[in-house]
């Protein structure tokens, strides 16, 4: 990454403070393996939290993440860590969308117009291209680029819901629909 591209996440906070649409792009590996930038990612995350806690109807909130973290993350060792900090920023994310009323799977949201979403990319097997790859950014007041948009609505995202776990399949597998078939 270049330093004006840190420099923009790392102002980020600041300028939700008074932002009325918020885009975020959190997909690179760096989000969950570099100190530096996951110190980034947890004050973005507080910033949006504030932010929808003092007004949560004039703010529009849209983020993909990653569902779990890439399979090739340095060995069983790396990719240990990185599920951990993985499952540690989902926890906190979604317990942020709870707190500020944001909707959930079944029902609309419990702060009438808290319009937060984040939608959850699932990674193919190693050595398989994602369809899913929109480039990571933040875009504050200005719309993201297309390739975001298309991203965010096209297929194979899941909504992360503030009141359920990730639902991973019974042999810890990518595929969270494995629930219907058990049922």
């Amino acid at each position: 990454m270049t330093d004006d591209v840190d420099a923009q996440w790392i102002a980020a906070p600041g300028a939700i403070e008074a932002a009325e649409t918020v885009w975020v792009v959190q997909l690179a590996d760096r989000w969950l393996l570099d100190p530096a930038s996951a110190g980034v990612r947890d004050a973005l995350d507080l910033a949006v939290a504030k932010r929808l806690l003092r007004s949560p109807e004039r703010i529009t909130v849209r983020r993909l993440l990653h569902y779990d973290p890439p399979s090739d993350l340095g060995g069983a060792v790396g990719y240990e860590r990185a599920k951990l900090e993985h499952e540690d920023w989902l926890a906190r994310v979604r317990r942020q969308l709870a707190y500020v009323g944001a909707a959930g799977s079944m029902d609309r949201s419990g702060t009438p117009d808290c319009d937060y979403l984040i939608r959850l990319v699932i990674l193919p097997r190693a050595g398989r291209q994602s369809a899913v790859t929109p480039p990571d950014g933040i875009w504050i007041d200005t719309p993201p680029p297309d390739v975001v948009l298309e991203a965010w609505a096209g297929e194979g995202l899941i909504a992360l819901d503030p009141h359920e776990e990730n639902v991973v399949g019974p042999y810890s597998d990518r595929n969270p629909l494995w629930v219907g078939i058990m049922t």
